[in-house]
């Protein structure tokens, strides 16, 4: 876990992608941590600095983890960030602990509001099970709408863990698309922010974004121009902005 900001400022959690470290809110955290106290959590399903002495299966498992994560951090209630896998996991805690999400902001998150393409289980498995750095390094580029994206140390983790051979670590829980019920019942305020340019969704960035907009009752959401799904990397001072005005 990285902790940044002032101990007296208001508690902000930021939960980050599969295959990424919680070193990807870097373009965004100085903004951030001018006004929150900034709790950015290396996930459990991840192995990062930790080994795994036991396999956590299924999202309720992973909401109690975040509870006990909470209560360890002293923190009764938050507002909360997550980024592709970590905004499916930011939008189950809010679903099933929605005590403790005070504002909740979803960016792009897997699946939630529609199938994740094909083409994106290709790429991840194509970079893994061949060990390939190009392909890997071509896989992530496809993700961002930064050229020469792999450059950053960001991208540059997310290769390494690709090459890992582990890009679905033992124990993850595949992100599953929301049911209609399931996003009526987020009864929390949420802003959900996705790249125009976004490649994960079946159907495409306006179809997933009008579904939370039709069915999470006080939501608010934005395509983000000329970004894909690596939101940090492709539009950092944008997305601080909107970040700024989601969690005011």
């Amino acid at each position: 876990m990285i902790v940044s900001g002032p101990e007296s400022a208001p508690p902000l959690v930021l939960l980050h992608g599969a295959a990424a470290t919680a070193t990807m809110w870097r373009p965004v955290i100085e903004t951030l941590s001018a006004t929150y106290r900034c709790y950015c959590v290396d996930t459990i399903i991840e192995g990062n600095k930790s080994i795994a002495s036991r396999r956590i299966l299924g999202k309720v498992k992973l909401v109690e983890w975040l509870r006990r994560v909470f209560a360890a951090l002293d923190i009764k209630q938050a507002r909360v960030v997550g980024l592709s896998y970590g905004g499916w996991l930011a939008a189950n805690l809010a679903l099933h602990a929605s005590e403790l999400v005070h504002r909740l902001v979803l960016l792009c998150p897997a699946a939630t509001f529609a199938p994740i393409t094909l083409k994106f289980y290709q790429g991840v498995f194509s970079a893994s099970l061949s060990r390939s750095p190009e392909r890997a390094r071509h896989f992530v580029q496809w993700l961002s709408s930064t050229p020469n994206v792999e450059a950053d140390p960001i991208a540059d983790l997310i290769v390494t863990a690709l090459l890992s051979n582990k890009p679905v670590p033992t124990g993850l829980t595949p992100p599953t698309v929301l049911s209609d019920d399931a996003l009526q019942r987020i009864a929390v305020p949420t802003t959900v922010l996705i790249g125009d340019r976004e490649v994960i969704y079946r159907g495409g960035p306006h179809a997933a974004i009008a579904r939370a907009q039709r069915l999470i009752p006080d939501v608010r959401t934005d395509l983000i121009p000329g970004a894909n799904h690596i939101l940090t990397l492709d539009c950092p001072k944008e997305l601080a902005a909107e970040l700024l005005t989601a969690l005011a």
